[in-house]
């Protein structure tokens, strides 16, 4: 029996969810918070995680980012829910990194098939480092450009949440999203320097 934990702060919604899960026949976890969530994935190991974009407190896209950059928890499926209907369409920015999304309200039979495609689905391993173990590999031989998509797309990821959701954060998060992005960027910086050419000295 699969085990899929829900986040979701709707009360009556979140009942209905887990108990359509059920009637179809998986096991339910349920969390209201975003931290709760986190928490609860890391020690219960789910094999889906169901997560509301409109979490009160600390944001669906937030939860997201850190699911992804947890090395324990990271290659989890993860599935976006919105009552915004027109994100279904747009799936960019703040839902980049999410196997699948929903449309509040969503059918049963939509449900399901969602589940079903994200579950078929074999996410890379992430490393202590928040890589997947191919850019890790890439890393370490240091052999092309390509080793510096991985920061880049750290420091956008972090620099946009900063952005975007600097309302629903609080002091230590942006902090730490900061010195995220700056890690990131220095690593950046130290590859390019080693490949351009010293500078000529002299007249």
């Amino acid at each position: 029996m699969n085990k899929i934990l829900v986040i979701d702060s709707d009360e009556n919604f979140r009942a209905t969810l887990v108990e359509t899960l059920a009637q179809q026949g998986f096991e339910v976890l349920q969390a209201a918070a975003g931290a709760q969530g986190v928490q609860m994935a890391r020690t219960e190991a789910p094999e889906l995680i169901l997560c509301d974009v409109e979490l009160q407190g600390v944001g669906g896209n937030l939860v997201l980012y850190a699911v992804r950059r947890d090395p324990m928890i990271g290659a989890i499926p993860f599935v976006l829910m919105s009552g915004f209907a027109f994100m279904e369409t747009a799936p960019q920015g703040g839902l980049k990194g999410a196997d699948g999304f929903l449309a509040k309200p969503f059918s049963p039979t939509k449900l399901a098939a969602t589940i079903g495609e994200c579950l078929g689905r074999e996410r890379k391993p992430v490393d202590q480092a928040g890589n997947d173990s191919s850019a890790a590999r890439a890393e370490g031989r240091g052999a092309s450009l390509g080793g510096l998509l991985h920061p880049l797309k750290q420091i956008l990821e972090a620099t946009g949440l900063i952005t975007t959701a600097c309302s629903r954060l609080d002091l230590k998060e942006i902090v730490g999203l900061a010195s995220q992005a700056h890690q990131a960027a220095s690593h950046v910086y130290q590859r390019i320097e080693t490949w351009l050419p010293a500078p000529e000295t002299g007249s």
